[in-house]
């Protein structure tokens, strides 16, 4: 970090930055890659045209999963951008509920998106397992008492 006049300045040397920010495809289009993690169909790594928009980004990994919490998607940026910032935290359920996309933020190459599973649908995804061990429990229970008699 540099200092200047008394204020903290970050500088591209203060972060480790990827050596792929942009890639041109044989037909000209600019694409960029782009991190996306959680809850979704299609996680990962996805070069994506630049210029991209959220609904077009979550279309190409394939939507999000049923259970996944819309209303706290993190965007980590690679590099703060002109407000220096390198967080948000967006609020996306309004757009799946009216097309509203007022809370869709430019992305930039490298941002990484995660999408987190709400704790309610985690809670229920496990009851399936947990009937599971209750029905064993219940099974040796039972076997225990039949070799008893």
């Amino acid at each position: 970090m540099a200092c200047a006049m008394g204020q903290v300045v970050q500088t591209t040397k203060d972060f480790q930055v990827s050596s792929e920010r942009f890639i041109t495809g044989e037909n000209g289009n600019i694409f960029m890659f782009v991190n996306v993690w959680g809850h979704v169909n299609s996680p990962g790594r996805h070069a994506v045209y630049d210029g991209i928009d959220m609904a077009t980004l979550l279309s190409t990994v394939g939507g999000p999963k049923t259970g996944a919490n819309l209303k706290k998607v993190r965007v980590f940026r690679e590099l703060p951008d002109n407000s220096g910032q390198l967080t948000y935290t967006l609020n996306l359920d309004s757009f799946f509920k009216t097309g509203d996309r007022s809370a869709f933020i430019q992305l930039k190459p490298n941002d990484t998106l995660l999408i987190q599973q709400k704790w309610s649908n985690t809670i229920l995804s496990q009851v399936g397992a947990l009937n599971t061990i209750m029905s064993m429990i219940n099974l040796y229970i039972q076997l225990e008492n039949l070799a008893n008699k």
